[in-house]
């Protein structure tokens, strides 16, 4: 068996030849590469879906602001239009937390419990915050018996008396409790610490700064691991392009006998490099109840 380096393309180029060692680091390093990427690309769609419910409120303040939408069907789409996103919010975020411990573990071999210190941190945020415990209580609430915006209020105040006021367009989601309390399934813990109306907006935050430590930590355990991993790929290219000059799209290891091949693996990095974007993209989320987008003007500003 001989295991090679060459580009999987047509036209005749250099083989260069490597170790069983080799060939077993890069299977490795491309199992590490591909799951830290994994990782990256589920909180991406966490992450997206929540930009699009607060998008999404912004843009129904803006519409206020313009239109008149009192019509009861108007409202009805106002409303269905909120729940689609945080439905589409919570279906993320369980499909992130589910699959994160598991990912984890593929990333980080080397470590046995690598997904169980994954489950601890969840359990942590668990236990520290009202908003995340809600909100998973939530989730299942809306896989298994209704919708999880029970009421929306759409606001225009004066923000202070005279020439220099300005009206305030907003919109407030939020889930009430005695709609809960239909639900027999919805846990019990939760539900007593529920006292009226949740604020909606400001749970989705605290749950996705939840989310966001979650993955921060993920992070930290993956940094080691998919540097090593991303170094002995950056070395074959190195290597091969001591031999070849041109691009090394389609760079690839290969297990060959007897002429035929019998394994190979991709020595890309391009998907790598949009971890890595990612990464700088996505950083930690903190603080998020203490910000806010507004359309005020420069001039209203000053």
């Amino acid at each position: 068996m001989r295991y090679i380096i060459h580009k999987a393309v047509l036209e005749p180029t250099p083989e260069v030849e490597i170790s069983p060692d080799e060939y077993s680091l890069l299977g490795r390093a491309r199992g590490v590469l591909s799951a830290a990427l994994a990782i990256e690309e589920k909180y991406e769609i966490l992450i997206g879906n929540y930009l699009g419910l607060e998008t999404r409120l912004l843009q129904i303040a803006a519409t206020n602001a313009v239109r008149r939408t009192l019509s009861y069907s108007g409202f009805f789409d106002t409303r269905s239009a909120l729940n689609i996103d945080l439905v589409n919010l919570l279906t993320a975020a369980r499909l992130y937390l589910d699959q994160l411990p598991q990912d984890i573990a593929e990333c980080v071999p080397d470590s046995l419990d690598a997904g169980d210190l994954v489950k601890a941190q969840c359990s942590k945020e668990y236990d520290e915050h009202f908003e995340y415990r809600f909100m998973e209580a939530l989730r299942n609430h809306v896989q298994h018996r209704g919708i999880p915006i029970h009421l929306v209020r759409q606001h225009s105040q004066w923000t202070s008396f005279g020439d220099d006021g300005r009206l305030e367009f907003t919109v407030d989601i939020a889930a009430q409790r005695r709609y809960l309390e239909e639900d027999k399934k919805f846990k019990k813990a939760v539900l007593d610490e529920v006292t009226g109306d949740v604020d909606l907006t400001d749970a989705c935050r605290r749950y996705v700064e939840s989310l966001s430590a979650i993955h921060e930590f993920a992070r930290r355990l993956a940094a080691e691991p998919a540097g090593t991993a991303r170094t002995a790929v950056e070395a074959v290219h190195r290597r091969y392009a001591a031999v070849y000059s041109g691009k090394l799209i389609g760079l690839t290891a290969s297990a060959v006998e007897d002429g035929r091949e019998i394994s190979s693996m991709p020595l890309l990095l391009d998907w790598d490099d949009v971890r890595l974007e990612l990464q700088r993209r996505n950083c930690q989320l903190v603080n998020l109840r203490r910000r806010y987008v507004t359309g005020r003007a420069l001039k209203d500003r000053q």
